[in-house]
């Protein structure tokens, strides 16, 4: 009983804390690594905080809440917790999502001393317990993923995934979001027969059944789309302000945030898209894209940048290799971390100015990957406490 209570005594000091939005001290932070409780309390209050400040759709709080303390009783059964947790919820949603995505950001990347240097030598910090993918409905709530998805793990971590459908309704109308981990190469096919391969850490939106004049479906992150044609029903692809409408073709398209901003990169394989934006101000633009061209477009404005480009690149990704020419060593090193789920660490100043050539089978094992990069003479990489550590 003495260490339920001082469990929970802990647990509502730093939960009032990142209500507060105060810093924690070293012995928090220690009692947090040390407590693997409190650890997948403040992951919950992070899921929470998360979906408050980034999802426009409803979001069933009462179902969180039950979850979280189905998962944490006896430690979290007092109502001082709950009060807690509806604040936080409620009330402290956004501010508080800061102090907990630092407090778990910390759990996740630094438990085994990423770096002494400090944070900014660490290029990609891994997720621990990330090998399960999230399958959630429109209102938040975690759903079974079998009901939904039939999946089936491949060599080395590539995963296909077939959305279900039924014609006798089993399956209801609803539209889920699949967010898949680091780690693992994941290629889902929808509904329609659309393909679509998602790169590690991505995320997206799809209906259960597509009905009406369109098949429409949002992305954050990065995805290779091999739509199947349909006049009758053009295939729209939302990321951030900017929509990619097909009938039927292939193109890659990412979507990623830098400082608040929303950036998105269509680039086009074959076929023919058209894009379209709107940015914060209300101002539209439209235009069509011809294969080999790639526009990008911020949130901060509506129109695009347009260049034509070598789709090898994109090509070769969609068939299950990393290929970069000429490309900054860092995103090659980025691109490694997230597709083994392993944090990189990078002690080398002069990695900025590197610029490689690399190509290798998305499916080889870490260590014939660090071979190759060391076999660029440009860096010296290695494995250190299952982390690469770049030199």
């Amino acid at each position: 009983m003495e260490t339920e209570h001082k469990s929970d005594m802990k647990t509502e000091e730093v939960l009032e804390m990142m209500e507060q939005g105060a810093s924690l001290s070293e012995e928090q932070i220690q009692n947090l690594k040390n407590d693997p409780d409190l650890k997948r309390a403040c992951e919950d209050v992070h899921i929470a905080a998360h979906l408050l400040r980034q999802e426009k759709e409803d979001f069933d709080v009462e179902e969180r809440l039950k979850q979280f303390n189905e998962r944490h009783s006896p430690h979290l059964e007092h109502k001082d917790h709950r009060i807690i947790m509806r604040r936080l919820l409620y009330v402290g949603g956004i501010a508080a999502a800061a102090v907990v995505v630092w407090a778990v950001f910390f759990l996740h990347t630094h438990k085994d001393a990423l770096s002494q240097k400090g944070e900014k030598d660490v290029l990609f910090a891994a997720i621990e317990d990330n090998s399960q993918p999230l399958l959630t409905n429109s209102k938040g709530k975690s759903v079974d993923v079998a009901t939904y998805l039939d999946v089936k793990e491949g060599i080395e971590n590539a995963v296909s995934v077939v959305a279900k459908v039924k014609d006798d309704n089993t399956i209801p109308m609803d539209t889920m979001r699949f967010t898949i981990p680091y780690g693992k190469d994941y290629t889902v096919l929808l509904p329609d027969g659309s393909r679509v391969k998602l790169h590690p850490g991505s995320r997206i939106s799809y209906p259960t059944r597509f009905i009406g004049n369109t098949r429409q479906v949002s992305l954050s992150g990065e995805a290779y789309f091999m739509v199947a044609k349909d006049a009758t029903k053009p295939f729209i692809v939302k990321t951030g302000n900017v929509y990619t409408k097909v009938l039927g073709t292939e193109f890659n398209v990412k979507s990623w945030e830098e400082q608040g901003v929303s950036n998105n990169e269509i680039t086009l394989v074959e076929g023919s898209v058209q894009v379209s934006s709107s940015s914060k101000a209300g101002v539209n633009n439209s235009m069509v894209l011809k294969p080999g061209q790639q526009a990008k477009c911020s949130s901060q404005s509506s129109s695009f940048d347009v260049k034509n480009l070598d789709t090898y690149p994109y090509t070769m990704w969609r068939d299950n290799f990393f290929y970069f020419d000429n490309i900054n060593m860092k995103e090659v090193l980025l691109a490694i971390g997230q597709r083994y789920n392993m944090s990189v660490v990078c002690h080398n100043k002069e990695i900025s100015n590197l610029r490689v050539r690399f190509i290798a089978e998305r499916d080889s094992s870490i260590n014939y990957i660090i071979d190759k990069i060391n076999g660029l003479g440009t860096v010296s990489a290695s494995i250190e406490n299952r982390r690469i550590v770049v030199r």
